[in-house]
């Protein structure tokens, strides 16, 4: 299967998440080809399941008053807290036909080429049903996905160097204070890459793309214009308005 890459653009936490939407729409229509993409964030933010209610998930006073975004996915899955430049996120749009529709299986397939890439770079990683990317330190990412008549979109994110205590101070994790204790204890279930090996984060998404092409004929390529004009004003109508991030 031919495969594009798009391993650039930065863009606002609704705007990721509208493209999701725009993308997956427009490769069930015919208009794109099978796609790869990287993501580049412009500041921390919180995506949120698709089903997770905003206020159980977030500690509300101190997203507003640091103006994190909390953005609902059109995925299911549990809320993450993401740093621009520390973690890595990719998003696969691909044919129903190329994805099994094992749910499980789909996630160990789909997420094979970026564990491939992590090995090859020093890192013991493992696919951890059902959805995770794991080290025997802890969880390094998960992945969630959304299907469509015609399309799948799966995406995941793994940390590369994520501020564990300010992840504990945005995130309800329990009744857990942001203690030495609670930051050690979070630190044993989120593994980081970037304590494990040398490679850069751009090393890392360099062997990624690498893997991905012993997998698929791959080309390069960037998001054109219109579908970003479109990802912009859905952003504007949907992703960034409270009616949608505050529905639950």
């Amino acid at each position: 299967m031919n495969i594009r890459v798009i391993d650039s653009g930065t863009y606002s936490e609704p705007v990721q998440q509208a493209l999701e939407r725009v993308l997956i729409d427009r490769l069930g229509d015919g208009e794109i080809e099978p796609t790869l993409r990287f993501w580049y964030r412009d500041s921390p933010a919180v995506p949120l399941g698709r089903f997770q209610a905003y206020a159980d998930e977030v500690a509300t006073d101190y997203v507003e008053a640091h103006d994190i975004d909390v953005v609902r996915r059109i995925t299911g899955g549990g809320a993450m807290y993401v740093e621009p430049g520390a973690v890595i996120t990719y998003s696969l749009y691909l044919p129903r036909s190329a994805v099994s529709d094992d749910v499980e299986a789909s996630y160990a397939e789909l997420d094979q080429f970026a564990i491939d890439a992590l090995q090859a770079v020093g890192l013991h990683a493992s696919h951890e049903p059902l959805n995770d990317i794991a080290h025997p330190d802890g969880k390094i990412g998960g992945a969630a996905q959304l299907r469509t008549d015609d399309g799948v979109v799966h995406h995941t994110t793994m940390s590369y160097d994520l501020d564990t205590a300010e992840m504990l101070r945005v995130l309800r994790i329990g009744e857990e204070k942001v203690s030495d204790k609670a930051v050690t204890s979070a630190e044993k279930r989120v593994a980081r890459i970037n304590d494990h090996v040398d490679a850069s984060r751009s090393e890392v998404i360099g062997a990624m793309i690498e893997a991905a092409g012993d997998s698929y004929d791959i080309t390069e390529g960037d998001l054109s214009e219109d579908v970003l004009a479109e990802a912009r004003d859905l952003a504007d109508r949907q992703f960034a308005t409270d009616k949608w991030n505050r529905q639950l």
